[in-house]
């Protein structure tokens, strides 16, 4: 039984063998020039790599470029503008072969597409056609055509090289957008803490007589300066001007660091504000329950000395002191809306300092750029 068993298994390969050994010697194949519009790539060169590659197979007699390039000019034939069929036939049916294989290698933006036929010179039709669409890399030629003939006969292709080189086709995407929001900017704030108190508190006891809710006026600056895709991380520049309804003048620098997505128009930033405001050397009288200026203590003991004062001195806003700079710390979001090429965008923000916070809205519009 084991003996029959391994007498069919060598016949079978026997036949195989020889069934191959007939395919590969009985059928002849001519390869001329292909198309190419890839630089740098002549379409004799093309050809010639093609026809190097149909050798590798060993499925076909393939004729050598001498012996065609000679037959053709013995009969007076064109052959290097031999692209179409009927041009193919002729050739095919001059030099006596059993099929032609022409073909395109084309660079076309981001890919580069390889075509392959094969014609049966005596039924005057293509047998065989495959098209690949690989990656844009042109010192990859030969990898490509060997693919493609491969896939067009039936054998089997390098896997790791397909998936290396072959063109996925990606989503489709709208062009990207550069949204730079430089521009104008109006908004409104609400002061809180012991900043709002000190706002709305009388003059003659050092406020500003004020409402703690407060116009905005300003104008922003920005500088891309990563980018990757939808994303952009810039630096922004703010200057406001706070409460001019109310006879206030409180002009502030901000300067932050934002992110923002140009697909969603999304935004998120922060960063460290500059800007001026009154303090003063103030002291709280527990027994008047009040607030006063330190140059304001005045009691006597009986000689008519000035006695110490007891309370804690603690510096202060306060409408009738000096002028210094101070620094705060402001965080916002917001979106950008688009109507055609204008963009409006919205941000609502809390600014934080020593004295207190504030928080509100700004609205802005300015025109879109192409990126």
């Amino acid at each position: 039984m084991k003996t029959s068993r391994l007498l069919f298994i060598v016949t079978v390969l026997l036949i195989s063998g020889f069934v191959r050994a007939q395919s590969d010697t009985s059928k002849t194949v001519a390869v001329l020039n292909i198309y190419s519009s890839v630089n740098d790539l002549k379409p004799e060169v093309a050809g010639s790599l093609l026809r190097i590659e149909l050798e590798k197979t060993d499925l076909y007699k393939v004729y050598d470029k001498h012996d065609i390039l000679e037959i053709g000019s013995q009969k007076g034939m064109q052959l290097t503008e031999c692209y179409g069929k009927n041009c193919l036939l002729e050739v095919g049916r001059s030099i006596g072969v059993d099929y032609m294989f022409s073909g395109s290698i084309e660079q076309l933006g981001k890919k580069m597409v390889v075509s392959l036929k094969m014609l049966d010179v005596q039924t005057n039709k293509y047998v065989k056609t495959s098209i690949q669409e690989f990656v844009n890399a042109p010192l990859e030629i030969q990898a490509m055509i060997e693919i493609t003939l491969r896939d067009m006969l039936g054998l089997e292709v390098n896997h790791e090289a397909f998936t290396t080189l072959t063109f996925f086709n990606q989503p489709i995407e709208a062009p990207n957008k550069n949204i730079t929001n430089n521009g104008p900017r109006v908004g409104v704030a609400f002061i809180g803490g012991d900043m709002g108190d000190r706002l709305s508190a009388p003059e003659d006891e050092g406020g500003w007589d004020a409402i703690p809710v407060v116009s905005q006026f300003g104008f922003q600056l920005e500088k891309e300066y990563l980018s990757a895709g939808n994303f952009h991380a810039l630096l922004e520049g703010l200057v406001v001007i706070s409460g001019p309804e109310q006879q206030l003048f409180n002009p502030k620098l901000v300067i932050m660091n934002g992110f923002r997505s140009s697909s969603t128009g999304l935004e998120f930033a922060f960063g460290p504000s500059f800007g001026i405001e009154k303090t003063a050397k103030s002291y709280f009288d527990t027994e008047q329950d009040k607030w006063f200026l330190e140059n304001e203590w005045s009691n006597t003991d009986t000689s008519g000395f000035l006695q110490p004062n007891p309370y804690p001195i603690v510096s202060r806003l306060d409408s009738r002191g000096s002028v210094k700079v101070a620094a705060g710390w402001v965080i916002g979001v917001g979106k950008t809306f688009n109507s055609g090429y204008l963009n409006i965008p919205v941000n609502v923000f809390a600014s934080f300092s020593k004295y207190g916070w504030q928080s509100g809205v700004s609205v802005g519009f300015n025109i879109r750029k192409k990126k």
